[in-house]
């Protein structure tokens, strides 16, 4: 495994990204939606293809030179204690032999303070681009299911009545049973719950409430991209199934019921989608989710 890695990465955590990520899923934006202040100190200079041209001079007639310009890594600062230096590429045939990755691999390096928020969004990052992380201790690889959080959150301006919302989410939360929330009488909107039994995949439910705490990724969006409603999508196991084999296949049949959920309410009330994992989900990806492992 070590020898897969630069050597100037001995003793630091790695970030292992799949190389070429779409606009959006890139590790800056990625970083952006757990430290909004995350921004590149040197950019990164991807690699100039060989040129050639002549050499002057007549004793130099008929000669070819290759003129080439190496990539270069940056410098993304996340905190004020800690940056990522990449990325620095590894080829498929290397990354899959050195930390068994399915594809060509990009590389960053933390420089600085290994803190637990950073440390947590390693792993984050990870699961949300399908990629690794390889500890400073070289221990063990870790490669986060991407999966394994199906979440979502809708955060809009529109608070949508109950009657609002059972027509748009029954036909995909077929027989759901709805909870208002307890509480004194209050004027505006009612919050509720609206959950839906599987049969052996357990319950999604879809929670309603008025927030002013939202998710950090928000704050580098418009203020007109959400708002304070939140419409909470989460899935629960059954109780004999928790962190079991059984349980893995009822998330993978459940996700997509989840994402279907989520676009219809994004539809109807506007907003942006985020997920458990604090990252902004767009509506193309929500369109891809809705239709895997139906």
């Amino acid at each position: 495994m070590d020898a897969a890695l630069p050597a100037e990465h001995d003793g630091r955590h790695v970030l292992a990204l799949p190389a070429g990520l779409p606009p959006g899923r890139d590790v800056e934006a990625l970083a952006r939606a757990w430290f909004p202040g995350a921004a590149w100190e040197q950019e990164p200079v991807a690699a100039v293809a060989a040129s050639s041209r002549p050499m002057t001079g007549a004793r130099f007639r008929g000669l070819v030179v290759q003129d080439e310009v190496p990539a270069q890594p940056g410098r993304l600062r996340l905190t004020d204690d800690a940056a990522l230096a990449g990325p620095h590429p590894l080829d498929e045939q290397t990354a899959r032999d050195g930390l068994r990755a399915p594809g060509p691999l990009d590389l960053f390096a933390l420089d600085g303070e290994a803190s637990s928020q950073v440390r947590a969004w390693f792993v984050a990052a990870a699961r949300r681009a399908g990629g690794l992380v390889v500890p400073a201790q070289r221990a063990q690889i870790m490669a986060p299911e991407p999966g394994s959080v199906v979440g979502l959150t809708l955060w809009s301006a529109v608070p949508l009545t109950l009657a609002d919302v059972l027509p748009l989410v029954r036909p995909a939360m077929v027989g759901a049973r709805v909870t208002p929330s307890p509480g004194p009488d209050a004027p505006g909107p009612q919050t509720y719950a609206v959950t839906a039994a599987f049969d052996y995949d357990g319950d999604v439910t879809l929670r309603t409430s008025r927030s002013t705490e939202v998710p950090v990724v928000l704050s580098t969006l418009s203020w007109r991209d959400y708002g304070p409603w939140a419409y909470r999508i989460t899935w629960t196991a059954p109780d004999e199934q928790e962190g079991s084999a059984l349980a893995d296949i009822a998330r993978q049949r459940v996700a997509p019921t989840v994402a279907r959920v989520a676009a219809t309410l994004h539809a109807a009330a506007g907003g942006t989608v985020v997920d458990a994992g604090g990252f902004v989900v767009d509506p193309q990806e929500l369109a891809e989710r809705a239709v895997q492992h139906r």
